[in-house]
């Protein structure tokens, strides 16, 4: 979900911009952080709707702690940065119009498989795949696709405020509401228009009928991912080692208890390394907490 982009981002020092083919051809960029010395473990962070390879939350204070182990860390863009973008395939004749208003949520594979590929080729061996909000069901999604082909050089996954946002839109907007607007987006599912998200939990203004179908239609993976009311089919596919974390007050977590939603992955989960953290005073951005995330986040890592 949203509440992702940074407004003022901090500094970040040492860094590499360096472009990537999405294993569709996309042309994508990354923000690479490499601490003194040789190493082959690498952080990738997947973004949250409508964020970015350098404004997603708590990008500066992962990337700092992950220097100061010893752990390279990587960022990276996706077709769903921004609200409504046009991105280029290498190929050079086509191009894509998406962000987070119109792309097509299963095609994240190509993004992060892409970004491993680009990893591998770099001589990373270990790979820690993490998602902020959106990017924890992008994570999910990929590591349970056939059209994954590189997600065996994941060793481990986090999910850094993995929000129901199925729920938490049918709770800001009410019934009424939320399926009125569904029956708006499926009768004008193909047509390129953009539907005002007024009501919802969506950050941005407008946004495609797919895209809110995405997550409105509980058939779509994206809906499902963490879906906490159903069987969380995509964390029973992991078994990995794996990693939550959330603010003790994550806005937009409405109808469920993020200790309860804990425990619900945690249950889900069929791999045998599970960790988690709560984070107190803070939300679903982690303000004031970051550094305590990226504390938590490297001494997992750290332990694999």
């Amino acid at each position: 979900m949203g509440i992702n982009q940074i407004k003022h981002p901090k500094h970040l020092e040492c860094v590499d911009i360096l472009s990537f083919d999405a294993s569709d051809g996309l042309i994508l960029y990354s923000m690479l952080s490499k601490p003194k010395g040789v190493t082959d473990k690498v952080i990738l962070h997947i973004h949250g709707l409508g964020g970015s390879f350098y404004g997603s939350n708590s990008i500066p204070e992962i990337s700092a702690e992950a220097k100061r182990r010893g752990i390279a860390f990587m960022s990276q863009l996706t077709r769903g940065s921004y609200a409504i973008e046009e991105f280029g395939y290498r190929s050079g004749n086509r191009k894509l119009l998406a962000g987070s208003a119109l792309e097509r949520f299963e095609d994240c594979v190509y993004d992060i498989d892409g970004a491993i590929r680009s990893l591998r080729k770099m001589g990373f061996k270990k790979i820690f795949l993490e998602g902020h909000s959106t990017g924890c069901q992008k994570i999910l999604y990929y590591m349970n696709s056939k059209k994954a082909k590189n997600s065996k050089f994941v060793t481990a996954m986090a999910l850094i405020s993995p929000v129901d946002d199925h729920s938490y839109d049918l709770y800001e907007m009410g019934k009424k509401s939320y399926f009125k607007l569904i029956s708006i987006a499926k009768r004008a599912r193909g047509n390129a228009i953009l539907m005002p998200t007024k009501g919802t939990g969506y950050m941005e203004k407008l946004i495609g009928p797919e895209r809110f179908l995405s997550t409105a239609d509980l058939k779509n993976p994206e809906a499902k991912a963490l879906y906490y009311d159903g069987k969380l089919d995509y964390v029973a596919g992991l078994k990995k080692p794996l990693f939550v974390a959330f603010g003790e007050n994550d806005e937009l977590m409405k109808e469920i208890d993020v200790r309860k939603a804990t425990d619900i992955i945690s249950k889900a989960y069929a791999g045998k390394k599970f960790r988690s953290v709560i984070l107190k005073g803070t939300g679903h951005t982690f303000k004031g907490r970051r550094k305590g995330l990226a504390k938590a986040l490297l001494k997992f890592y750290s332990s694999i």
